[in-house]
């Protein structure tokens, strides 16, 4: 069952989550999901990870990745109509100690608390900044609405 506006309800998870399932894949086409919390920074979707991750070697070579918002409120939801985003996006690493870093390390520490202040004294995590290419909303059975690239840019800028 629908329960609301696409572009309202899309802002709502990305206000509201504050991680979301990556999806990356490596040299191979292999894929490779992981929990990853998150933050908005100018856009876009920020995020550290570490260089031991796969999913960082897959982001730093630029390769295809994918994002999952879902609503973790399980117990108003139906799990087949919970409401969730898949989002297509492009990686666009921030070069360790530029401000675009600074601004993604400073998004993350004000929504993820004081475990990313201890992140980043550690010398393998890297800043990265996820470019949304356009979504796909659910909201239950027979309700899919595209969100294009520029309406997620604007709803991830409002949302800091």
């Amino acid at each position: 069952m629908e329960s609301g506006d696409p572009l309202r309800e899309t802002a709502r998870l990305i206000a509201t989550q504050s991680w979301f399932a990556l999806g990356t894949v490596d040299q191979n086409g292999v894929p490779s999901v992981s929990y990853v919390p998150f933050a908005p920074v100018d856009g876009g979707f920020g995020l550290v990870v570490s260089r031991l991750s796969a999913h960082t070697v897959n982001l730093l070579a630029l390769r295809p990745a994918s994002i999952l918002l879902v609503d973790d409120d399980v117990a108003q939801r139906d799990a087949y109509t919970r409401p969730r985003c898949t989002i297509g996006v492009r990686p666009a690493p921030r070069a360790a100690g530029s401000a675009e870093a600074d601004a993604v390390w400073s998004a993350l520490e004000a929504r993820q608390g004081a475990t990313v202040a201890l992140l980043r004294t550690l010398p393998d995590f890297e800043a990265i900044l996820l470019e949304p290419l356009g979504g796909r909303l659910i909201l239950g059975f027979a309700a899919a609405h595209d969100i294009a690239a520029g309406a997620l840019i604007e709803l991830l800028r409002v949302a800091i």
